[in-house]
């Protein structure tokens, strides 16, 4: 049996999970990808994981795992009934797992190129003989930051040195922390982060954008409840003051069925993917 890392038991304390009687309905699990802390984490989808516990009737768990790799075996497992994950891993999740695509953010994600605001780092050209801390190399956005210097005629590993960190978090601490030159981060990422992280740092550019966070259903969810699922995420978003404010702090606008071309259009980042999954850790 796959040992998960569940948020709640380890800060929340779920709602309605204490003191549960035999007939207590089974929890409805959540995995969410581990692109914050599991405690920044805890603190974005807690209002999502009580309103469901609400209006469905049962405990909901949300689970995350100890990193990307990790993350992405055990949904290729159907260890998760339902996912929150990033784009090319729910494309993955869809084609080779199973996994329903039922709901994508409205806003599509790209990689915030980030120097210290007294670096003299203005512009790409000047990431020449530097250092770049990014997220995971299994993460679109690292993807994304790799193809950013590419096309920019910097070569990684030779022009500009590239360090691979296990969370955006930690890449941005890094690079205040002088550690590293620049940093390729989720926008949306660095949006949730405090202010005191965003401090001394400026935005130098942007990566090309690609779908956004997906949401989908473990192919042994029925149709019925992964619709009914998929309803009540949207009620909590799109009509209560809380689910709101859940969305805007993620900046995500709303969220919404992908369409086939969306689906489609993560293809191409497929093999890449596929590649670095069997790289040894």
């Amino acid at each position: 049996m796959v040992k998960c890392l569940t948020i709640g038991a380890l800060l929340l304390g779920f709602a309605g999970s204490a003191g549960a009687q035999p007939a207590s309905p089974r929890p409805l699990e959540i995995g969410i990808f581990p692109y914050l802390s599991t405690r920044a984490l805890v603190s974005t989808y807690q209002p999502l994981q009580q309103y469901l516990e609400k209006k469905l009737q049962r405990p909901v768990h949300l689970v995350t795992a100890p990193d990307m790799r990790t993350f992405v075996e055990r949904t290729q497992k159907g260890v998760y009934m339902y996912v929150v994950t990033a784009p090319h891993f729910a494309r993955l999740a869809q084609l080779e797992a199973g996994y329903r695509p039922l709901l994508r953010a409205n806003r599509n994600l790209s990689g915030a190129l980030l120097a210290r605001k007294n670096s003299g780092i203005h512009t790409i050209e000047d990431l020449r003989g530097k250092s770049l801390a990014t997220a995971d190399s299994l993460t679109i956005i690292s993807v994304l930051g790799l193809e950013l210097l590419k096309r920019n005629g910097l070569t990684s590993g030779k022009d500009v040195t590239i360090q691979y960190l296990p969370t955006h978090n930690s890449a941005v601490v890094s690079l205040q922390n002088g550690a590293v030159d620049a940093a390729v981060v989720s926008m949306t990422a660095f949006m949730q982060m405090t202010q005191e992280q965003h401090a001394g740092l400026s935005i130098v550019t942007q990566t090309a954008e690609v779908p956004h966070v997906m949401y989908l259903a473990n192919p042994k969810v029925s149709a019925a409840e992964a619709e009914a699922f998929s309803q009540v995420v949207r009620q909590f978003t799109e009509q209560t003051p809380e689910g709101k404010q859940f969305i805007d702090g993620l900046g995500y606008q709303s969220l919404r069925p992908p369409t086939e071309q969306e689906l489609r259009s993560l293809d191409p980042y497929m093999d890449m993917l596929k590649a670095n999954l069997i790289k040894p850790h």
